[in-house]
């Protein structure tokens, strides 16, 4: 799951032409492949490392019952 926050990806010349070439012929599979490939990847691989589940926390879970 991606971190809901702003992010910013760049497009390549190539990539761009692309989007032209999807826009003019209205093809919306190839659109939908394009949001996978140059936009969802993109910003999955940035994320990388940093995503975090709800379901972790920091420190021994143990300890935050000992505590209490």
């Amino acid at each position: 799951m991606l971190e809901i926050k702003k992010t910013a990806i760049a497009f390549d010349e190539k990539e761009l032409m692309k989007l032209e070439e999807i826009i003019t012929d209205q093809d919306e599979a190839e659109a939908l492949r394009f949001l996978k490939r140059a936009v969802y990847n993109k910003i999955a691989k940035g994320q990388q490392n940093r995503l975090k589940s709800h379901l972790d926390t920091r420190g021994d879970p143990v300890e935050g019952f000992k505590n209490r």
